[in-house]
């Protein structure tokens, strides 16, 4: 009995060393992996090609599309930074625009399925008389 438990002892022991001299190999691979920063345009054009299996000229075309929308969406907050009304109508209108320009560059299937994921966005917007 003693030796069965010497026996369990000592291959948790090797178990947790072993285990600790993979973490350093490990700490360099996270380090590396997170110093690669994907943000804005190029975030949501990676998604939406993740999401709808987008070709490579679709692919494209999307992060242009995005590149636009954020460029327009950061002029409107430096516009209207006042007036958070006027600012919700304005990236609604962006939003819309860029949805329908989105739709004619996919197929129905990915249509649908970017329809899917709109959807479950939760997003509110302002309406014209000021409530939610």
């Amino acid at each position: 009995m003693k030796r069965i438990i010497l026996l369990v002892l000592t291959s948790t022991i090797c178990t947790v060393a072993s285990a600790q001299l993979h973490r350093g190999a490990d700490d360099a691979l996270d380090k590396h992996v997170l110093a690669i920063t994907v943000e804005g345009p190029a975030l949501a054009a990676m998604d939406l090609q993740r999401e709808l299996n987008l070709s490579q000229e679709q692919y494209e075309q999307v992060m242009e599309l995005n590149r636009k929308r954020f460029e327009q969406v950061y002029e409107a907050e430096q516009a209207y930074s006042n007036d958070a009304q006027l600012l919700s109508k304005t990236i609604y209108t962006i939003n819309l625009e860029t949805n329908k320009a989105l739709s004619t560059m996919l197929d129905p299937m990915q249509q649908r399925l970017y329809m899917e994921l709109e959807g479950n966005q939760q997003v509110q917007f302002i309406s014209d008389n000021g409530e939610e």
